[in-house]
């Protein structure tokens, strides 16, 4: 009885001493599994492709126009707003709006104004850096409704009051910037936007055909919701 209790011993002792050392065996022994290092550390927060999301900015921008012998440039607060859904991991489709409302005042033609309001759609690309900063870029076109007007205007080189009719145009906008994740689905960001006519709108000044241009750059801070 005590030789089986003995054997039974020891070939316990022989198991566990055998099964340490297969522990301690690298993966390119041909004993053991092995300690292999762990995979570095990589954020996964960032959303994936099926997400629809809203962005919402409020931006310092410059804003220049032309109104015929008129013009004008004046730094302004200026509202956006993005609603988009993330087609695939990368990229966004969304419709897009700005309003611009902006004032100057020339010594000769007295008060000019300009209003643009941007209806667009548009892509958006996002660089997933495997952080929590998401850099992104994209573009879109649309329709700009028009409003302008100015005190006066010249005529023959004459200053005489000015009656101004202005019509809706298509443009064009692009943006950059980067976003950085706080909590799930809820983003900080500020970007760039740059905001032009496809050409110039139409205008009439008087009873004559003139060009309205208007052009925008603006910084702008906000935040964005994806769910």
């Amino acid at each position: 009885m005590k030789i089986v209790l003995a054997s039974a011993v020891l070939a316990t002792v022989i198991f566990t001493v055998d099964a340490q050392e297969y522990g301690r065996g690298a993966l390119s022994s041909e004993k053991g599994l092995g300690r292999a290092a762990l995979p570095e550390a990589k954020y996964d927060g960032y959303s994936l492709g099926g997400t629809w999301g809203a962005k919402l900015s409020l931006g310092w921008a410059n804003v220049d126009w032309d109104l015929g012998p008129a013009s004008g440039s004046e730094s302004i607060f200026a509202p956006q707003v993005s609603l988009f859904y993330k087609a695939t991991d990368a990229l966004d489709v969304n419709f897009s709006a700005v309003a611009l409302s902006a004032e100057d005042d020339d010594n000769d033609l007295g008060v000019t104004e300009a209003e643009m309001t941007r209806l667009a759609l548009g892509l958006r690309y996002w660089i997933d850096t495997g952080t929590r900063i998401t850099p992104y870029i994209g573009g879109g076109l649309g329709v700009c409704l028009m409003d302008g007007d100015t005190d006066n205007t010249l005529e023959d080189g004459v200053v005489v009051p000015a009656e101004v009719l202005v019509e809706d145009a298509p443009g064009l906008y692009l943006e950059g910037g980067v976003a950085f994740l706080v909590s799930d689905g809820f983003f900080v960001h500020a970007d760039l936007t740059y905001d032009t006519l496809l050409g110039s709108a139409d205008a009439e000044i008087n009873g004559e055909s003139e060009d309205f241009d208007v052009e925008s750059l603006s910084v702008n801070l906000g935040v964005t919701f994806m769910f």
